[in-house]
């Protein structure tokens, strides 16, 4: 019975007497298994092989911060590879038959035939909301089935290999035309 712990009540944290918290860079270095900016795919490929963090954002971060900032880059180029996709997809003409919306008497042909920029103040206001609520409800839906401090962009969708070096290489190619793609889209 004597190597069974006890709980007290009367614990320092219970009444409001905490020694205070170690700075987090000891905590980081004190766990050599936590996640540093230096070990994510693709930290340092662009510049000279040296993690560019002018602002040292990065030094205080723990691991499910670095975990977020990763996912938050990866939507971002994500979204921005989609959204190239799309620009050539109308800067082509290429489009959709019928009517985009039969209240406002816009047609898809319309949209395309105004080009990119035009094309999308074409659109209207009834159909933005729609979109920003549909992608609103995807986002709290996503996020609460894989919160972005933890998964960091994996989704559980299944690699397209199971070896590590070559899983690398495309998480770097992924990363590398997402950023590409975020340059290009402004």
């Amino acid at each position: 019975v004597g190597s069974a712990p006890m709980l007290s009540l009367a614990s320092p944290t219970a009444c409001g007497f905490a020694a205070p918290l170690a700075p987090r860079s000891a905590v980081r270095s004190a766990s050599p298994s936590m996640l540093a900016v230096t070990d994510l795919v693709g930290a340092s490929t662009e510049v000279s092989n040296k993690v560019w963090d002018p602002l040292k954002l990065s030094e205080n971060m723990d691991e499910s911060n670095l975990k977020l900032v990763r996912a938050a880059e990866l939507k971002h180029c994500r979204v921005a590879m989609l959204a190239t996709v799309g620009w050539l997809w109308t800067a082509t003409g290429t489009h959709f038959e019928g009517m985009l919306s039969t209240s406002s008497g816009v047609s898809f042909a319309d949209v395309a035939a105004a080009g990119p920029l035009l094309g999308a103040a074409k659109v209207p206001a009834a159909g933005i909301w729609q979109m920003i609520a549909a992608i609103g409800a995807l986002e709290v839906y996503w996020e609460n089935k894989y919160p972005a401090a933890e998964c960091g962009g994996d989704f559980g969708v299944p690699r397209v290999t199971q070896d590590p070096a070559k899983f690398k290489e495309i998480q770097l190619a992924e990363l590398k035309n997402g950023r590409l793609a975020m340059i290009g889209i402004i």
